[in-house]
C-alpha cells in the first residue's frame, strides 16, 4: 500500500547552540549535530552545516530518484551519489556581493541498472523537477552540473 502524503505539512526542527561552532538539532526525535573544523573554532566531530546541506541534496536525490524510477518502471539495483559544492566565500566575508554562495554544484549519480540512456535521461530530468532540495538550490541560483551514468 502506498503512503499518502498530505498536500502541505510542517517539518519542525529545534536547535541548541552547544558552542559557537557546534549546533544540536532535533527532528522527529532524531538528533542532528553540526560542527566546524578546528581552524574555525570547532571540534571537527561532525559535518559542517554546509556539508550537511549538500548531504541533504544527495539524500533527497536518492529518495526522489527511486520514487521516479518506480513511476517510470526502471529497476534500480543500487545508486551511488557524489556531490561537490563550489563555495564562494566572498559573500560571507564581505569581500563582494554575490548571487549565490554555491555558484556551481556538481552532482554525480552512478546507477546499477539495465535502463537505457534515454530512460536514465528521463529519470534525471524528472528527479531534478521533483527533488525539493534540488529545486531550492536551482531557484537560489546554483548551477547544478549533473552526470547520471550506468555502473
Amino acid at each position: 500500500m502506498a503512503h499518502v502524503m498530505p498536500d502541505l505539512f510542517k517539518i519542525d526542527v529545534k536547535g541548541h547552540a552547544v558552542t559557537h561552532a557546534r549546533t544540536e538539532m532535533v527532528a522527529r526525535g532524531k538528533v542532528v549535530t553540526t560542527d566546524e573544523p578546528p581552524e574555525r573554532g570547532g571540534t571537527d566531530l561532525f559535518a559542517t552545516p554546509l556539508e550537511t546541506m549538500l548531504s541533504s541534496f544527495l539524500g533527497c536525490t536518492n529518495v526522489i530518484g527511486n520514487y521516479v524510477a518506480g513511476l517510470l518502471k526502471i529497476k534500480l539495483r543500487g545508486m551511488d551519489l557524489k556531490v561537490c559544492g563550489h563555495f564562494d566565500t566572498r559573500g560571507v566575508f564581505g569581500k563582494a556581493e554575490i548571487g549565490t554562495p554555491f555558484p556551481v554544484i556538481e552532482l554525480t549519480v552512478i546507477l546499477d541498472t539495465d535502463a537505457s540512456d534515454e530512460q536514465i535521461a528521463e529519470l534525471q530530468r524528472i528527479t531534478g523537477e521533483k527533488c525539493p532540495v534540488g529545486v531550492l538550490l536551482r531557484r537560489a541560483g546554483c548551477e547544478i552540473q549533473e552526470s547520471w551514468v550506468r555502473k
